[in-house]
């Protein structure tokens, strides 16, 4: 093996490496409130089980021993984003004194826009004690 290949194995093997931790998604969950018996959890709209399972943990710490009962759950826009493209031409068939741009001149503009909610999972919950959740169950038998 020549000198270059030895040298390219070990480089090649080091940025496959790097790529890979690069692609790894770390998991996202935030608390949007907190209250002594519950609060709110959200995740991205498009979420992974990896995503989910981090929202379980916060709300189970806050929680602290108690059942974590899931009260509501779904889509929440907390904001939009406008994209906007435009452009901008001069016309040709518009010159004074053979230069384009000069007074006189017709600008051509076109511009795009279009608006997008951000939205988020949220999940509401409440603590509730052991004793609660069976007697709700029962209850509701």
């Amino acid at each position: 093996m020549s000198k270059l290949a030895k040298g390219f194995v070990p480089v090649s093997l080091f940025i496959i490496t790097i790529m890979g931790v690069g692609c790894t998604i770390t998991p996202y969950a935030r608390e949007v409130k907190k209250k002594p018996n519950g609060g709110v959890v959200a995740l991205r709209s498009g979420y992974t089980p990896e995503d989910r399972s981090k929202a379980d943990s916060i709300m189970r710490a806050n929680c602290a021993g108690k059942e974590v009962k899931i009260t509501e759950e779904g889509e929440v826009t907390v904001g939009t984003r406008t994209n906007s493209q435009g452009n901008t031409t001069l016309d040709p068939k518009v010159q004074h004194g053979g230069f384009v741009g000069t007074p006189g001149s017709t600008l051509n503009n076109n511009t795009i826009s279009e608006t997008h909610d951000i939205t988020e999972w949220h999940i509401s919950y409440d603590c509730a004690a052991h004793d609660e959740i069976k007697t709700n169950k029962k209850k509701k038998n």
